[in-house]
């Protein structure tokens, strides 16, 4: 009897033991789940986390370049401006038509003084009529001017004046004085602007110059 009741003590103890193993082993599995999972979480939200960073920073870098690219230039004083070493390039303008100077040759070798050339074309010699003349920026300005393809009146705005002065050579008998203009056309080149030596017009378009184009 005796002997019995220590069997079955001992698988008793020997029972407990092998469940209460088993519950270590499945609490240990549970931890690793756990840590296992939360390691999974942390990698999944990584690169969300990343991604809103990039994000945020190539939105600031944008704005800041689109803030540099807006505020560029756009306070220029001088809009219209053309300057005196692009005159210089051109030098030779002209323009189609009666009682006008057909070609007008500036150049400039002491600038911003220079000389002013009006050439009339003749049957049997050219009239050359020459100025002296000054480059300078003006405030912005509007003009008018018989376009030179086309003889249609448009609005152009300008910054750069050709002041002309004293008669230097010619024929006194034909009037060239009247300060010229230049522009940049949209076609990009350059445009002058004279007085209508032909004077041909309307009270009304007395105001309206002529557009010569480089030659």
């Amino acid at each position: 009897m005796k002997k019995q009741i220590i069997i079955g003590l001992g698988l008793f103890v020997l029972l407990a033991g092998c469940a209460n193993g088993k519950m270590k082993e499945v609490a240990s599995s549970s931890t690793e789940g756990n840590n296992q999972s939360n390691s999974s979480i942390t990698q999944t939200t990584s690169p969300h986390t990343s991604n809103s960073t990039l994000s945020t920073t190539r939105n600031s870098s944008e704005a800041w370049s689109s803030k540099e690219t807006s505020t560029s230039g756009g306070d220029k004083e001088y809009s219209y401006e053309v300057s005196l070493d692009r005159i210089k390039a051109v030098d030779v303008f002209t323009r189609n038509g009666m009682n006008i100077p057909q070609m007008i040759e500036l150049s400039f070798k002491e600038a911003p003084q220079g000389i002013a050339a009006f050439i009339i074309k003749g049957s049997e010699r050219d009239s050359v009529t020459s100025y002296e003349l000054s480059y300078q920026l003006i405030a912005t300005k509007t003009i008018r001017v018989f376009s030179a393809k086309t003889n249609e009146i448009r609005t152009v705005h300008v910054n750069t004046e050709l002041v002309m002065g004293e008669l230097l050579s010619g024929d006194q008998g034909r009037d060239m004085s009247g300060n010229l203009y230049v522009f940049v056309n949209k076609s990009g080149r350059l445009s002058l602007a004279t007085p209508n030596y032909a004077g041909n017009v309307e009270e009304k378009d007395a105001d309206v110059m002529l557009e010569y184009l480089p030659r």
